[in-house]
């Protein structure tokens, strides 16, 4: 039995520990149901405006992963988003030793370009599209349903960034040349991000990730195999060098090359064995337990104050001053933090 947070999510176990937090498997004991939960523990005001932004993200699409819920204990707040049973793109390559079949990679790649339809839509740049961010839904060997998830980094593409201009926000080997020169954020860097992680579906090698990458060359890596070559057709197109010749997340799903692919899913002579099983145990009886689902009981009056002795002069002690840096002070500035993080949310989500 894990810890229970504001009196209602069971933590059950990690999932994924990244900048922003660590990710947990929970089960809301309010709801009787297991979902995913980001956690973060920290006073830095930038962070929590991040983890604001992200809990604050509002796209109701089916191939987008968006929060549910959120609460605060002390110094760490959480929210809560569904539980996606299935792994991720990252976790399938590995499965399958590498490289995806072209039928998967143009599925996959399709409803990626659906998520970030939605997204742009909205006004927003992901910035950090890669394999760990496509999520999956356990859909064994019938066509895959892929969920974008982790909008920790991403920005309103009309609002002020967070970070001094010289500072890159993303994931190396994904970003595309520009984010290296402190070009603004772009749907464009999204669209090459899913260039590149099509390009590894593909072949199964992680992009170099030590500076500003290379134009991508798919003349190299063409077999003369229609299904395997069309995928580069695409990785061409969304990786091109400059931003504006790159096509938007609509435009590129209209690619011929990836819509004969996705035509193709039940096509017999591309058959394969691949799958996406559940990866989590059954979600728990919640009715097992008798723990309790009422918010924290109210903390304990103050003690009274000691009794003075007019009789006895003793000196008062003298102040003690804090430490520069000292805990104390960290703890205040835990408590400032976390109540605009309070007010940031009331404002956002009414």
């Amino acid at each position: 039995m894990g810890e229970v947070f504001a009196g209602r999510y069971e933590l059950l176990d990690p999932i994924a520990t990244g900048g922003m937090g660590t990710v947990w498997r929970v089960l809301d004991r309010t709801a009787g149901d297991v979902k995913a939960a980001k956690m973060l523990r920290q006073a830095d005001a930038a962070m929590l405006l991040r983890f604001v932004r992200e809990q604050s993200v509002r796209i109701d699409h089916t191939h987008v992963v968006t929060p549910q819920s959120w609460a605060g204990v002390d110094d760490r707040v959480l929210f809560t988003m569904p539980l996606v049973r299935g792994g991720s793109v990252s976790s399938l390559m590995k499965s399958h030793g590498g490289a995806l079949p072209p039928r998967w990679i143009a599925v996959l790649a399709d409803q990626t370009l659906q998520a970030l339809e939605a997204v742009h839509a909205a006004r927003i740049v992901h910035r950090d599209i890669k394999p760990g961010n496509l999520l999956l839904e356990p859909t064994g060997r019938t066509r895959p349903h892929l969920r974008l998830t982790d909008f920790g980094i991403a920005v309103p593409s009309d609002e002020p960034r967070l970070t001094h201009v010289a500072m890159m926000i993303g994931t190396p080997g994904y970003m595309p040349p520009e984010q290296y020169r402190g070009a603004d954020p772009h749907p464009s860097a999204d669209i090459y991000a899913l260039g590149v992680v099509v390009l590894e579906m593909l072949t199964g090698r992680r992009p170099p990730a030590d500076g500003e990458p290379e134009p991508i060359d798919v003349a190299p890596l063409r077999t003369g195999v229609p299904e395997h070559d069309a995928v580069l057709e695409v990785v061409a197109a969304a990786t091109a060098y400059d931003a504006g010749r790159r096509p938007s997340a609509a435009e590129l799903r209209t690619h011929p090359a990836l819509r004969g692919l996705v035509a193709r899913w039940d096509d017999p002579a591309l058959a394969d064995d691949l799958s996406v099983p559940d990866e989590f145990p059954p979600t728990p009886d919640v009715s097992a337990t008798n723990l309790p689902t009422a918010p924290y009981p109210p903390p304990p009056p103050p003690p009274p104050p000691p009794r003075t002795r007019p009789d006895l002069d003793v000196p008062a002690p003298a102040p003690v001053r804090a430490r520069a840096g000292a805990p104390r002070d960290a703890y205040v500035l835990i408590g400032v933090g976390l109540i605009g993080l309070l007010v940031a949310l009331f404002l956002l989500l009414g």
